[in-house]
C-alpha cells in the first residue's frame, strides 16, 4: 500500500527531499504565470511609453503653437475682409482700407464712416470704362491725333 516510512539520517538526505520539493513548486509557478512579463521588461517597457508621451506632449505643444498661430492669421484676414467689404459699402476707395480702424464691424463701421466725412467723394477709384461702351468720337480721334505726335 502505501510506502515504509525511512527516518532521514543525513543533512544531505533532508537537502535533496527538500531540492526536490522546491523545484515541483518552481515549476508549478512557472507554469502559473507562464505568458506574464518579468520586472525588467515591464520596466524597459514602461519607459519606452513614458518616452512616447513625452515625444507626443511636444508634438502637441507644436501643433497647438501652429494652430494659434494659423487662428491668428485667419482673424487678421476676417477682419481686413470685413474692412475691405464696409469700406466699399461706405463709399471710401480702396486706399482708404488700411486707414480704418477696429476689431468688430460695429467699431469698423463707425471709424470707415468717420474717415468718409474727412476724406469727402473724392476717394472712390475711378473705375475703367470698358471699349467701345459710348465713347466720345472727337476725343478719340484727339487721341489718335496725339499719339502719332513724336516728341523730341
Amino acid at each position: 500500500m502505501a510506502e515504509e516510512f525511512k527516518a532521514i539520517e543525513t543533512q544531505d538526505e533532508l537537502n535533496a527531499i527538500i531540492k526536490a520539493r522546491l523545484d515541483r513548486e518552481r515549476e508549478a509557478s512557472n507554469k502559473r504565470y507562464e505568458g506574464y512579463i518579468s520586472p525588467e521588461e515591464h520596466n524597459k517597457a514602461l519607459a519606452d511609453a513614458n518616452k512616447q508621451l513625452e515625444e507626443y506632449k511636444a508634438k502637441g505643444e507644436t501643433d497647438a503653437a501652429t494652430i494659434a498661430e494659423l487662428t491668428a492669421k485667419n482673424s487678421a484676414y476676417e477682419v481686413s475682409n470685413l474692412k475691405s467689404r464696409i469700406a466699399h459699402e461706405v463709399g471710401l476707395g480702396f486706399e482708404w482700407v488700411d486707414r480704418i480702424g477696429g476689431t468688430d464691424e460695429e467699431s469698423i463701421r463707425k471709424d470707415a464712416e468717420s474717415l468718409k466725412k474727412l476724406v469727402g467723394n473724392n476717394s472712390l477709384l475711378p473705375t475703367k470704362t470698358p471699349t467701345g461702351a459710348n465713347t466720345d468720337p472727337k476725343r478719340e480721334s484727339l487721341k489718335a491725333v496725339l499719339s502719332g505726335v513724336k516728341t523730341e
